[in-house]
């Protein structure tokens, strides 16, 4: 007697689905991977960036993963209704690209180490900006992407 039942389509999609969901959490550990970064003489020091990178690599991931939930739900949702799945797609697509937009900006950070001083400055800025693109990408546009769910 076999309890494995061949699995249906649907199920299949809850299970992607899931486990998608599941992996956008995989950047969790980037809050204390940017401790340092967030420092306001990270240029000028010698702190490691191999963190900052780990936890860029953590977000590029997480941000693949949302789209990859989008993609994964929308014949589901479509059938519900096509104009609020196609809307969770592009919400989670814009959140994706906030994202990279974010990490790109804490990458240009590391680059700017080399030019000491005169970078500090911009570095500053451009870690500013990343804290604000943190804010919509991962605290309001989850929330929309909820309420278009």
């Amino acid at each position: 007697m076999s309890y494995l039942r061949p699995m249906t389509s649907s199920r299949k999609t809850s299970l992607a689905a899931g486990i998608l969901y599941l992996l956008t959490f995989i950047s969790i550990p980037t809050l204390s991977l940017y401790h340092e970064i967030h420092q306001p003489n990270f240029i000028l020091g010698s702190a490691p960036s191999c963190d900052v990178v780990i936890g860029g690599i953590l977000e590029l991931l997480m941000a693949l993963f949302c789209i990859g939930t989008a993609i994964v739900l929308y014949p589901v949702l479509r059938k519900q209704n096509e104009t609020l799945a196609l809307g969770f797609v592009a919400s989670r697509v814009l959140e994706a690209a906030l994202i990279f937009a974010g990490v790109a900006a804490l990458l240009t950070v590391l680059q700017l180490r080399t030019l000491g001083m005169e970078a500090q400055v911009m570095s500053r800025g451009l870690v500013m900006l990343y804290d604000r693109l943190f804010l919509i990408s991962q605290s309001l546009i989850p929330a929309v992407n909820g309420l278009l769910l």
